[in-house]
Protein backbone atom coordinates (compact mmCIF):
# COMPACT_ATOMS: atom_id res chain seq x y z
CA UNK A 1 0.00 0.00 0.00
CA UNK A 2 2.97 2.32 0.51
CA UNK A 3 3.70 2.30 -3.23
CA UNK A 4 0.11 3.15 -3.89
CA UNK A 5 0.08 6.06 -1.47
CA UNK A 6 3.33 7.37 -2.99
CA UNK A 7 1.82 7.13 -6.48
CA UNK A 8 -1.27 9.01 -5.36
CA UNK A 9 0.75 11.77 -3.69
CA UNK A 10 3.00 12.15 -6.70
CA UNK A 11 0.08 12.20 -9.08
CA UNK A 12 -1.59 14.91 -7.02
CA UNK A 13 1.59 16.97 -6.83
CA UNK A 14 2.26 16.88 -10.55
CA UNK A 15 -1.23 16.88 -12.03
CA UNK A 16 -2.56 20.02 -10.38
CA UNK A 17 -6.15 18.94 -11.00
CA UNK A 18 -8.11 17.68 -8.01
CA UNK A 19 -11.89 17.45 -7.70
CA UNK A 20 -13.37 16.51 -4.32
CA UNK A 21 -17.02 15.62 -3.66
CA UNK A 22 -17.89 15.55 0.06
CA UNK A 23 -21.15 14.02 1.30
CA UNK A 24 -22.64 13.15 4.69
CA UNK A 25 -25.35 10.90 6.18
CA UNK A 26 -26.61 10.08 9.69
CA UNK A 27 -25.17 7.18 11.72
CA UNK A 28 -24.68 6.12 15.35
CA UNK A 29 -20.96 6.61 14.66
CA UNK A 30 -21.47 10.23 13.56
CA UNK A 31 -21.72 11.56 10.10
CA UNK A 32 -19.94 9.97 7.20
CA UNK A 33 -17.49 12.02 5.21
CA UNK A 34 -16.76 11.03 1.64
CA UNK A 35 -14.10 12.38 -0.65
CA UNK A 36 -13.34 11.38 -4.24
CA UNK A 37 -10.36 12.74 -6.14
CA UNK A 38 -9.83 12.53 -9.89
CA UNK A 39 -6.28 13.18 -11.02
CA UNK A 40 -5.11 13.38 -14.61
CA UNK A 41 -1.62 14.05 -15.88
CA UNK A 42 1.99 13.04 -16.15
CA UNK A 43 4.66 12.49 -13.52
CA UNK A 44 7.90 10.59 -12.99
CA UNK A 45 7.88 7.66 -10.57
CA UNK A 46 11.29 8.36 -8.97
CA UNK A 47 11.83 4.91 -7.44
CA UNK A 48 11.17 3.02 -10.68
CA UNK A 49 14.15 1.10 -12.04
CA UNK A 50 14.41 -1.65 -14.63
CA UNK A 51 13.35 -4.73 -12.63
CA UNK A 52 15.21 -7.02 -15.05
CA UNK A 53 18.68 -5.52 -14.58
CA UNK A 54 18.44 -2.82 -11.88
CA UNK A 55 19.33 0.07 -14.23
CA UNK A 56 17.83 3.50 -13.62
CA UNK A 57 15.39 5.05 -16.09
CA UNK A 58 15.27 8.46 -17.77
CA UNK A 59 18.49 9.91 -16.37
CA UNK A 60 17.64 8.71 -12.86
CA UNK A 61 14.23 10.42 -12.86
CA UNK A 62 12.39 7.10 -13.01
CA UNK A 63 9.61 5.97 -15.33
CA UNK A 64 7.29 8.56 -16.89
CA UNK A 65 3.63 7.81 -16.17
CA UNK A 66 0.79 9.51 -18.05
CA UNK A 67 -2.70 8.59 -16.96
CA UNK A 68 -5.56 8.85 -14.53
CA UNK A 69 -6.02 8.23 -10.82
CA UNK A 70 -9.30 8.04 -8.93
CA UNK A 71 -9.24 7.63 -5.16
CA UNK A 72 -12.22 7.45 -2.84
CA UNK A 73 -12.39 7.59 0.96
CA UNK A 74 -15.42 7.31 3.27
CA UNK A 75 -15.18 7.47 7.05
CA UNK A 76 -17.32 8.09 10.14
CA UNK A 77 -16.52 11.20 12.17
CA UNK A 78 -17.01 9.49 15.57
CA UNK A 79 -15.28 6.15 14.98
CA UNK A 80 -12.26 4.51 13.42
CA UNK A 81 -14.38 3.00 10.62
CA UNK A 82 -13.00 3.84 7.18
CA UNK A 83 -13.14 2.55 3.61
CA UNK A 84 -10.73 3.69 0.91
CA UNK A 85 -9.94 2.57 -2.62
CA UNK A 86 -8.02 3.82 -5.63
CA UNK A 87 -7.42 2.91 -9.24
CA UNK A 88 -4.61 4.28 -11.36
CA UNK A 89 -4.09 3.45 -15.02
CA UNK A 90 -2.13 4.87 -17.90
CA UNK A 91 0.82 4.71 -20.23
CA UNK A 92 4.44 4.27 -19.12
CA UNK A 93 7.59 5.34 -20.96
CA UNK A 94 11.08 4.65 -19.64
CA UNK A 95 14.52 4.68 -21.25
CA UNK A 96 17.12 2.41 -19.61
CA UNK A 97 20.09 4.63 -18.70
CA UNK A 98 22.67 1.90 -19.38
CA UNK A 99 21.32 -0.03 -22.39
CA UNK A 100 19.50 2.88 -24.07
CA UNK A 101 16.43 0.67 -24.67
CA UNK A 102 13.18 2.64 -24.51
CA UNK A 103 10.26 0.77 -22.95
CA UNK A 104 6.66 1.80 -23.52
CA UNK A 105 3.41 0.25 -22.47
CA UNK A 106 0.70 0.30 -19.85
CA UNK A 107 0.35 0.03 -16.07
CA UNK A 108 -2.66 -0.35 -13.79
CA UNK A 109 -2.71 -0.30 -9.99
CA UNK A 110 -5.66 -0.85 -7.66
CA UNK A 111 -5.83 -0.86 -3.90
CA UNK A 112 -8.26 -0.77 -1.00
CA UNK A 113 -8.30 -0.47 2.78
CA UNK A 114 -11.20 -1.16 5.15
CA UNK A 115 -11.27 -0.88 8.94
CA UNK A 116 -13.96 -1.13 11.61
CA UNK A 117 -14.19 -2.35 15.22
CA UNK A 118 -14.37 -5.99 14.07
CA UNK A 119 -11.62 -6.28 11.46
CA UNK A 120 -9.40 -4.58 8.94
CA UNK A 121 -8.15 -5.53 5.52
CA UNK A 122 -6.23 -4.19 2.61
CA UNK A 123 -5.46 -5.41 -0.89
CA UNK A 124 -3.35 -4.19 -3.78
CA UNK A 125 -2.76 -5.25 -7.38
CA UNK A 126 -0.29 -3.92 -9.93
CA UNK A 127 0.04 -4.97 -13.56
CA UNK A 128 2.70 -3.65 -15.95
CA UNK A 129 3.26 -4.55 -19.61
CA UNK A 130 6.17 -2.81 -21.38
CA UNK A 131 7.71 -3.43 -24.82
CA UNK A 132 11.34 -2.47 -25.46
CA UNK A 133 12.60 -0.71 -28.58
CA UNK A 134 14.98 -3.66 -29.07
CA UNK A 135 12.15 -6.24 -29.02
CA UNK A 136 12.54 -7.06 -25.31
CA UNK A 137 9.68 -6.92 -22.83
CA UNK A 138 8.92 -6.43 -19.15
CA UNK A 139 5.76 -7.91 -17.67
CA UNK A 140 5.04 -7.75 -13.95
CA UNK A 141 2.08 -8.48 -11.72
CA UNK A 142 1.79 -8.11 -7.96
CA UNK A 143 -1.10 -9.05 -5.67
CA UNK A 144 -1.12 -8.42 -1.93
CA UNK A 145 -3.70 -8.99 0.79
CA UNK A 146 -3.74 -8.42 4.55
CA UNK A 147 -6.63 -9.27 6.89
CA UNK A 148 -6.77 -8.91 10.69
CA UNK A 149 -9.68 -10.01 12.88
CA UNK A 150 -11.11 -8.27 15.97
CA UNK A 151 -8.69 -10.17 18.23
CA UNK A 152 -5.72 -8.65 16.43
CA UNK A 153 -4.85 -11.95 14.75
CA UNK A 154 -3.64 -11.80 11.17
CA UNK A 155 -5.74 -14.29 9.22
CA UNK A 156 -4.45 -13.53 5.72
CA UNK A 157 -1.12 -12.00 4.73
CA UNK A 158 0.56 -12.47 1.37
CA UNK A 159 2.45 -10.60 -1.32
CA UNK A 160 2.75 -12.47 -4.61
CA UNK A 161 4.94 -11.00 -7.35
CA UNK A 162 5.60 -12.34 -10.82
CA UNK A 163 8.10 -10.86 -13.27
CA UNK A 164 8.92 -11.82 -16.81
CA UNK A 165 11.88 -10.32 -18.66
CA UNK A 166 11.98 -11.18 -22.31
Amino acid sequence: MTKAVLLAVLAAAFSGVVVAAPASAGSPNGQTVTSTDHLHGSFYEPGATNPCNGDTFNGGQGALFDGNLVDHVTYFTNSDEVWATFTETGSVTATDDVTGVTYSGHATAWGNFNQNERNQNSAFTLTIHLAGSDGSSITAHETTAFVMNANGQVTVNFDKMSLSCG
